[in-house]
């Protein structure tokens, strides 16, 4: 063991110095086969978006006429794509559910309804448990597109839609692990809830909707999702006593412990908090209730719009070293208040 420095310890190479060349060389191998990996799943891809037709649109237009929902079903790998291609479809408009066709056939196809939309994931159109479900489904008046690899294949030619993803040669050595192929549906699925979305005029405030936890739905709130509205929050005039006010955030039905101070048209001259006068009190001040509140309030050092987003008020927050930020509306009337705790706790 040589030391370099008093903070880095270097150990040296042991064994034989050619099986160490040996070693790296393996490394470097396998990472050139996994770049070569990702190239020829790339290249795959670039083929398939030059490849797709007009059935795409066809099946983006019959989605969105449908009165039902949209059933995405496989088997095997297929059907784990089918759950990521439904959740991506549900997470941007299109309502939807995965159905496994095994279970289908054992009571689950009630879950299909008439106006439904069916679309079957198989890379080789082959799959007996999806043309078993095909054909029991055919009672109901409902849709069925097939995502596949084989245009000529018995689930195509049973289906009334294909979007044919075009013979994909896996990136596995063998050839037979389902790699190339699952991406290119996985991308397909994405390309067709997306162009879904937009069709819809799937909006931001849209996203934030289905969203409300994680980072992606604390980007997306608005400050009027998380503000304490106007009817909670007890309402002074700048002239009204200290013990009235004081009174009134006792009596509130949320004890919030603060008040807002309007002067005229409802804008906001200050803010009331209890905590603060309490402070004084256990410091040995000795109050005047009598006293006008707005010589105990502290004025606002800005304010946000209702509409703002979350990240504009935690930015706020961070500028002006504040607890309370008064919120209003287009007018700049006073709507309500928002807390650096409430904003801070959120992802």
């Amino acid at each position: 063991m040589a030391i370099v420095n008093p903070k880095r310890i270097v150990l040296r190479p042991q064994g034989d110095p050619a099986q160490q060349y040996t070693e790296c060389d393996s490394k470097m191998a396998m990472l050139e086969r996994a770049r070569a990996i990702i190239r020829h799943e790339a290249a795959a891809l670039e083929i398939l978006s030059n490849r797709i037709d007009e059935h795409v649109c066809s099946l983006v237009d019959y989605i969105l006429s449908s009165t039902g929902i949209v059933i995405v079903c496989g088997i095997g790998k297929s059907r784990l794509v089918g759950e990521k291609i439904s959740a991506i479809l549900t997470s941007t408009g299109t309502r939807s559910i995965t159905l496994d066709p095994v279970d289908a056939l054992h009571g689950d196809i009630g879950r299909v309804h008439a106006g439904d939309v069916i679309i079957a994931l198989s890379n080789s159109g082959e799959t007996a448990e999806l043309m078993q479900f095909i054909r029991a489904v055919r009672q109901l008046p409902v849709m069925v597109a097939v995502m596949t690899g084989s245009a000529n294949s018995s689930l195509a030619r049973v289906a009334d839609l294909v979007v044919d993803i075009g013979p994909m040669q896996e990136a596995c050595a063998l050839g037979l692990a389902p790699t190339t192929s699952t991406i290119a549906m996985a991308a397909m699925g994405d390309a067709l809830a997306l162009v879904l979305q937009e069709r819809r005029g799937f909006t931001r405030q849209d996203f934030a909707r289905l969203h409300p936890g994680g980072s992606l739905g604390w980007e997306l709130m608005r400050v009027r999702d998380l503000m304490w509205p106007l009817e909670a929050i007890p309402v002074f005039r700048p002239d009204t006593p200290l013990s009235l006010a004081l009174l009134s955030m006792c009596r509130a039905p949320r004890k919030l412990g603060v008040g807002a101070v309007l002067c005229e048209r409802s804008k906001v001259a200050g803010i009331l908090i209890g905590e603060s006068i309490g402070r004084l009190v256990d410091r040995g001040a000795i109050l005047d209730l009598n006293d006008p509140v707005k010589r105990h309030m502290q004025p606002p050092l800005t304010a946000i719009s209702g509409h703002a987003f979350l990240d504009q008020a935690a930015q706020l927050f961070r500028q002006h070293e504040i607890e309370l930020l008064p919120v209003h509306d287009d007018q700049e009337r006073f709507v309500g208040l928002i807390s650096r705790q409430d904003v801070v706790k959120l992802p």
